[in-house]
C-alpha cells in the first residue's frame, strides 16, 4: 500500500479486502465511521491486492491524546468477513462509540458459531452496555454504545436502565456521531433489521443503513444492506415507499449486497425455480441518482456457480445494465498487487467525485435538478421519522 494515500476529508472508502466488507466514512477531520471490517494481514503472497485495513487505520485516522482515533463502529452482522480483526482494531484504536444491533446475534447464533472476533465485539459491547447503565449523565468516549433495535429490547432486564436517547429504531434517522451533533455534514437512516425479517437466514438479518454527507448544498447518498437477499431487499423498498421515505432510497453508491451475491436479483422459493426478479433492479435504477457506483466488495473471480462463494456474473451483468459504463467498480479489480489502493470518493462544495490513485479524477455532480425534480426532491425532513409497528 503506497504511503501516499490518505483520507477524503469528505467521503467514502471502500477497502479491499478479499470477499469482505470494510467501508469507511469520514464525515470531517475528526469524525471518521468504520461500517464493518474485514482486517486482511499483510499477505505474504507477492500478489496479493488486499490492504491490511488495521494498519492503514492506524496511519490516517485523526489522532487523540496520542492514539488513532475512529468515532463510530457500526456492524452489519457478524460473519467473519465483516468482523474479522476486530479484538485487534479495540487494542489499537479507541473506538469512541459502537453501534450494536443485538438482533443479529441472536439470529446468528441459532445457524452458527461465533467467530473469535465476534465473540470479542459481543463481550465489549455488553461491557459498554453497562458502563453507559451505571454512569448514564457522563459517558466517556470508549464506553459509548448505541442500541439499535425496537422499543422490546428495552423490556429486556440487561436494557431496562439504558437511556433510551442511546437507542435507534429502524425507520429514523441518526445524525449524532459519538456524542457530537453532525446534522449539518451527515446523516443515516436505519433501514432493518426488522421486528420480524421473512427470511430465515441470518444474512437477511443485517443492519441496513442509507447514509448522507453533506457539504453545503452537495450531498452525496449511499447504501448499506449487508447481506440481505432478495425477499429482505424487496421488503426495505416497499417498506420504505409505503411510509413515503424515497429519499432514503436515493443513491450516489450502492454497495452490493453479498458481495455482488445473484441471490439479490435471483432467487427461488420452496417447490420453484430460480428466477429473475426484475422488480428489485427497477428499484435501484429508479433511485439511482444520476452518474452512480455500484460497489463490489470481492474478489474479481466472478462465476454463475451455485457455491456459497459470491461474487456472481449474473449480478454483475445487471449492476452494469442500470450505472454508466465504468461505474461498476470492484475492489479487487481497482486494487492490484503492483498498486494496492482503496476505492475512494471525495465531497466537496463543488460536487462529488470518484478519486482514483493515478490522479485522474471523474466528476459528477452530486444533485442533478432534472433526476430530482423526476424523483422527487431529496431533502431530508425536519424531524425523525418511524416505521411503527410496521417496521
Amino acid at each position: 500500500m503506497s504511503s501516499e494515500f490518505s483520507l477524503p476529508t469528505n467521503g467514502f472508502v471502500f477497502w479491499p479486502v478479499g470477499c469482505g466488507d470494510s467501508t469507511t466514512i469520514v464525515v470531517n477531520e475528526d469524525v471518521v465511521m468504520q461500517i464493518d471490517l474485514r482486517n486482511m494481514a499483510k499477505a505474504e503472497d507477492d500478489e496479493d491486492p488486499a490492504i491490511a485495513v488495521i494498519d492503514e487505520l492506524l496511519r490516517v485516522l485523526p489522532k487523540k491524546e496520542g492514539k488513532p482515533y475512529l468515532s463510530v463502529f457500526a456492524l452489519t452482522h457478524p460473519d467473519d468477513d465483516h468482523i474479522h480483526g476486530f479484538q485487534d482494531l479495540l487494542k489499537k484504536v479507541t473506538i469512541g462509540e459502537i453501534w450494536h444491533t443485538p438482533r443479529i446475534f441472536r439470529d446468528y447464533e441459532d445457524e452458527i458459531e461465533l467467530s473469535e472476533a465476534a465473540e470479542a465485539f459481543r463481550k465489549e459491547v455488553h461491557r459498554r452496555r453497562q458502563a453507559v447503565i451505571d454512569n448514564p449523565t457522563n459517558v466517556k468516549a470508549g464506553d459509548r454504545v448505541r442500541v439499535i433495535g425496537h422499543d422490546d429490547i428495552l423490556n429486556e432486564d440487561k436494557y431496562k436502565n439504558f437511556p433510551k436517547e442511546r437507542t435507534s429504531m429502524p425507520g429514523t434517522l441518526i445524525t449524532m456521531l459519538d456524542d457530537s451533533e453532525v446534522s449539518d455534514s451527515f446523516e443515516a437512516f436505519i433501514h432493518a433489521p426488522f421486528k420480524i425479517d421473512p427470511a430465515d437466514s441470518r444474512n437477511n438479518t443485517s443492519l441496513s443503513l442509507h447514509v448522507a454527507l453533506k457539504n453545503g448544498d452537495q450531498t452525496a447518498m449511499a447504501l448499506f444492506f449487508g447481506d440481505r437477499e432478495y425477499p429482505t431487499t424487496k421488503l426495505i423498498f416497499d417498506t420504505t415507499i409505503d411510509h413515503d421515505r424515497e429519499q432514503y432510497l436515493n443513491w450516489d453508491l450502492l454497495l452490493s449486497p453479498h458481495h455482488c451475491s445473484k441471490r439479490t436479483m435471483y432467487w427461488k422459493d420452496d417447490g420453484e425455480t430460480e428466477s429473475f426478479k426484475k422488480d428489485i433492479m427497477d428499484h435501484f435504477e429508479k433511485y439511482q441518482r444520476a452518474g452512480g457506483y455500484v460497489i463490489a466488495s470481492a474478489n474479481c473471480d466472478f462465476t454463475d456457480g451455485d457455491g456459497d462463494n459470491p461474487p456472481h456474473s449474473k449480478a454483475r451483468k445487471e449492476y452494469e445494465k442500470i450505472v454508466d459504463a465504468g461505474h461498476f467498480l470492484c475492489t479487487h479489480e481497482h486494487s492490484t498487487a503492483e498498486d494496492q489502493k482503496p476505492i475512494c470518493f471525495e465531497l466537496s462544495d463543488s460536487g462529488f467525485k470518484f478519486s482514483n490513485s493515478s490522479g485522474g479524477d471523474t466528476e459528477k455532480s452530486a444533485l442533478s435538478t432534472a433526476v430530482a425534480a423526476g424523483r422527487g426532491g431529496d431533502a431530508p425532513p425536519q424531524q425523525q421519522v418511524g416505521f411503527g409497528k410496521h417496521s
